[in-house]
């Protein structure tokens, strides 16, 4: 039975009692009222009476009651959860981000008031408001299917509300493809970060009033050059070449590798990722007096594209002042060479670096397990589709391996016609022509070297020499008169399809 009680100094009456497991509760009734909290208290006492009988689902109640919490506190739980789980910030960031946005536009205030076909036609909404591209799309949509399965885990929901949310095609809608960097080009863009310790990057910039402007910043990372030599080498993230430290590399051994921890790497794993012995020798000079402990090459967070993008920039434009006459700098000026966005609307960026080495790999010739592991990639095909792009040239490469364009045996059919009463003959260059073809087809072999009557198989004859078959047809078919004989044709092949026609005349 539950009791109620007031504590010391205090003006509201507290209601105690036994739980259906058997353990003491106590909570404030929130009345000054002692008959009002001794009806609170009886109503407590019997729910607990109905849960230990059996009449009452606590599993249920309790989702009845983390149903009416705030939404916003289901949020807050759910952003602790993805961080004990070691997930990334930004991550983390981005899908209560998704979360948070899409449950203000919708006046969701619980977890009751959820709905998948309200989520879909907003989200659809504001790809045709707003222009939002399908990635968009499927990032809100994964998000809340996340938090969806995370309420059922938990015991706060007994089934998903947004596991009917769909996701749509993004290669029919991509608004970000990158494209390949050519190894010229990188080497391009080293050479102009050398040359200058700083760049200069354009920002946008969010005015308070929503109107978007570009702010020009200087940027001093004279580093960079060695991120890009990393990252075109080993096909590194921009954050995981961030992370690297001189404890990172080992160059000694027989086979010199860059180690990313599991805590930088994106599938949270310690990734051991092999490199060219010229890469090796390249970075020990350069790695010497590098502090313990530090980042090698310290990128700014979310924006080492802007730097790439700032050289490439400035390799163009040297390139392009290379030019000896005006005809070749118009030339140049409209060709997609460092461009930073190609005629296709590809782009490049940091990430591109990554995209470039995985096509280096495909195109050394690697197969889909090898192209995998150096990729780092748990599924082929984001590394053969998604990354690897293979140029006309190399198709051409591969054509040119594969064997050549088969050709007809005769332009002629009659010439391969191996039965009927006109039949070929065969015969060696030096062999006497044969008078009638029964005189093939009634003995028991094919001449000296021919096929004996014990024989299962096809017989060359005539060794590597030119194969000769000649016909003869009937005097009425050939335009002769009665009584005269046919007259002769003669066709010679090459030995390489000699053994085929033998087998088909015997």
């Amino acid at each position: 039975m539950a009791s109620v009680f007031k504590r010391k100094g205090g003006k509201r009456w507290t209601i105690a009692w036994f739980d259906h497991e058997g353990n003491r509760q106590e909570r404030a009734s929130g009345t000054t009222d002692k008959r009002l909290a001794e009806r609170i208290a009886g109503e407590w006492g019997n729910r607990e009476i109905e849960r230990r009988q059996g009449l009452v689902d606590p599993v249920a109640e309790r989702m009845a009651s983390e149903r009416t919490r705030p939404l916003s506190a289901h949020l807050e739980d759910y952003e602790a959860h993805l961080g004990a789980l070691g997930r990334d910030d930004r991550h983390v960031a981005g899908t209560l981000r998704y979360l948070r946005k899409m449950s203000d536009a919708l006046g969701w205030k619980s977890l009751g008031a959820i709905d998948a076909g309200a989520l879909t036609a907003r989200l659809s909404d504001d790809a045709e408001r707003r222009g939002t591209g399908a990635r968009t799309f499927n990032a809100a949509a994964t998000a809340w299917r996340a938090f969806g399965r995370w309420c059922v885990r938990s015991g706060r929901l007994g089934s998903n509300p947004m596991a009917g949310v769909g996701s749509r095609n993004v290669e029919s809608d991509r608004r970000r493809v990158r494209r390949d960097v050519s190894p010229d080009e990188v080497a391009r863009i080293i050479d102009a970060a050398t040359r200058s310790r700083e760049v200069t990057v354009a920002k946008p910039v969010r005015g308070e009033g929503g109107e978007l402007r570009t702010v020009a910043t200087r940027m001093n990372y004279p580093e960079r050059v060695w991120a890009y030599r990393i990252a075109s080498g080993t096909g590194f993230r921009a954050g995981e070449v961030a992370s690297l430290t001189p404890e990172s590399f080992d160059l000694d051994g027989d086979a010199p590798a860059i180690v990313v921890e599991a805590a930088f790497s994106k599938r949270k794993r310690r990734d051991v990722q092999p490199i060219r012995p010229d890469l090796a020798d390249l970075l020990r000079p350069w790695l010497l007096g590098k502090a313990r402990g530090a980042p090698v090459c310290p990128l700014p967070e979310g924006k080492a594209g802007l730097l790439l993008r700032a050289d490439l920039k400035a390799a163009r434009a040297a390139w392009i002042d290379e030019s000896r006459t005006p005809g070749e700098r118009s030339e140049r000026e409209k060709s997609d060479y460092l461009r930073q966005t190609d005629a296709a609307g590809r782009v490049v960026d940091f990430h591109a670096l990554r995209v470039a080495y995985i096509s280096r790999v495909v195109e050394a010739g690697a197969n889909v397990k090898e192209a995998m592991e150096l990729a780092r990639h748990s599924d082929p095909k984001l590394t053969l589709k998604t990354y690897a792009r293979v140029g006309m040239h190399n198709l051409a490469r591969v054509l040119d391996r594969m064997p050549g364009a088969v050709t007809p045996l005769s332009s002629e059919p009659q010439a391969l016609r191996a039965t009927g009463t006109d039949g070929p003959a065969v015969s060696r260059e030096d062999d006497p022509p044969q008078k009638s073809p029964q005189s093939v087809r009634g003995s028991g072999n094919l001449g000296a070297a021919g096929r004996n009557n014990g024989d299962t198989g096809p017989k060359v004859i005539g060794g590597g020499k030119p194969l000769r078959i000649t016909e003869l047809g009937s005097a009425a078919r050939c335009g002769a008169a009665p009584g005269e004989s046919a007259p002769r044709r003669t066709r010679t092949f090459d030995p390489l399809i000699k053994s085929q026609l033998l087998y088909q005349l015997s």
